[in-house]
């Protein structure tokens, strides 16, 4: 059979699209898809390289920070965290100019890992136009210390409605951290250590 000139080239054209769609198929395809996978994984990479960057950068930093707490506040003795921790929380309410109604504490049952923990309770009332600064002074004794102490739990109330009497309860932590192999603290409650408005500690 003898094809036309315009039937040959309908089927050179066929023939031709045909062989382009086996090779992107089978080549430009695959090879797109793995120069785009190739170019998921070197930004997974690159974001990998810097936040492993920013956190060793971030390491250095807090060296000095994790050394100056070993050295001042992070105890082996629960003990002697309590009472450092206990002491703190009174000089840093009296530098508020608040007088604290009570201040108890209680181990939590034991970690697991290194560090253990002691839980603070403190309430206290204030009143008047410094009542909020007053509050934010000791707040932020409690955030920016040098010892390993954060708070835990904040509640503030007015003891009468329309009034600027504020009655406050704070919940704070203290670690301490045990030598490796000595047990820590059986977990026990602990029973309160003063009510400091009964004591001339904190006056």
């Amino acid at each position: 059979m003898v094809l036309s000139k315009r039937e040959k080239y309908i089927a050179i054209g066929a023939i031709s699209a045909v062989v382009l769609l086996g090779i992107n198929s089978l080549v430009i395809g695959p090879y797109t898809d793995k120069l785009s996978a190739l170019d998921d994984q070197e930004t997974a990479a690159k974001k990998t390289l810097s936040d492993d960057t920013l956190l060793l950068h971030k390491q250095q930093s807090l060296q000095s920070d994790w050394q100056e707490m070993l050295a001042s506040g992070l105890e082996a003795d629960d003990s002697v965290a309590q009472s450092k921790t206990q002491q703190a929380l009174q000089d840093w309410a009296r530098a508020a100019n608040i007088n604290l109604e009570a201040l108890s504490s209680e181990h939590v049952a034991t970690q697991h890992g290194p560090f253990q923990v002691i839980n603070f309770n403190l309430d206290f009332n204030s009143s008047g136009s410094q009542s909020m600064r007053q509050i934010a002074r000791v707040l932020w004794s409690i955030e920016s210390a040098n010892v390993p102490i954060r708070l835990n739990d904040m509640k503030i109330t007015t003891t009468r409605e329309g009034t600027d009497n504020l009655d406050v309860k704070l919940i704070v932590s203290s670690l301490y951290m045990p030598p490796t192999g000595q047990p820590a603290a059986t977990g026990q409650p602990g029973a309160t250590d003063e009510q400091v408005n009964e004591t001339e500690d904190v006056q």
